[in-house]
Formats: structure tokens, C-alpha cells, sequence
């Protein structure tokens, strides 16, 4: 009895390590898993890290809120390829920090292939102490 009590508590512990989102550990961190869940598609992720107010501005120009860029996730609609971010730089600001660089990709979305250099901006803020994507801007570059 004691050894099957054992084996249930060992197998509970690994099923909620497994069921546990990655927690930033700063803001270049939580702008690193932001892009990790877009190119692994992992919409669950995606929206652990999102905050309730974020907001994208895609490379054409379109505001796409936290909600809707998780559904098109989830749903296939933004498939990434092959994603590469270079370039780095972080600028922090106690709980605020901002993130830019370059992001090479290779996705498709709703059906439309990119591929390219993309610059990007991304605002992360820690709130409660846990680091949040707030806002997100894709511009490609022009080779």
C-alpha cells in the first residue's frame, strides 16, 4: 500500500511539472517566450504570457489583440516556419522593460507566405511579480 501511495504521488508531481507554463524571468526573457510560443505554435503558452490589455501591430499594419493572435494560433492560422531573433537590446525600466531587435522568419499566415527580416519592438511589464507581453511591433526591412 505504501509503495502504490508512492507511485500515485511521484506520478502527480511529474503530471503538474508538465502541465506548467514557463515563468519569465525578466522582460528579454518574457519577449524570448513570446516568440518561442509563436514559432512552437503553443497557443496555451502564447496566453500565459500575454497581458489582458496586449496588443500586436503586425507587419502590415493591423492591431490584433492578445485574443484574437491566440485563436489564429490555436487554429493554424499563423504557422512559423523557421523564426531566428538576432540583435537583441534591452531597455529596462524597473517593472517595464523594452526589447528590440530583429526577428529572420519564415511563416504563413491566414494562407499568405513571408518570408524576411522583421525589426520588433516588444513591451513587457511586471505586474503581481510575474513578467507580461503588453505590446508587440513587427516592421519588416526592406533588403
Amino acid at each position: 500500500m505504501k509503495h502504490l501511495f508512492s507511485i500515485v504521488l511521484v506520478m502527480l508531481t511529474l503530471a503538474a511539472k508538465a502541465q506548467q507554463l514557463p515563468q519569465p524571468t525578466d522582460g528579454t526573457d518574457c519577449s524570448n517566450l513570446f516568440f518561442k510560443a509563436l514559432l512552437e505554435e503553443d497557443a496555451r503558452s502564447l496566453g500565459a504570457l500575454l497581458s489582458s490589455d496586449f496588443t500586436v501591430v503586425s507587419f502590415n499594419g493591423q492591431t490584433v489583440s492578445g485574443e484574437q493572435l491566440q485563436q489564429a494560433v490555436a487554429a493554424g492560422e499563423i504557422v512559423i516556419n523557421s523564426g531566428i531573433l538576432s540583435g537583441t537590446s534591452t531597455k529596462s525600466y524597473g517593472d517595464v522593460a523594452i526589447i528590440t531587435g530583429q526577428w529572420n522568419l519564415s511563416a504563413r499566415i491566414s494562407n499568405n507566405s513571408f518570408q524576411g527580416d522583421l525589426a520588433y519592438i516588444a513591451v513587457c511589464v511586471r505586474a503581481g511579480g510575474t513578467w507580461k507581453v503588453t505590446t508587440v511591433q513587427l516592421t519588416p526591412l526592406r533588403g
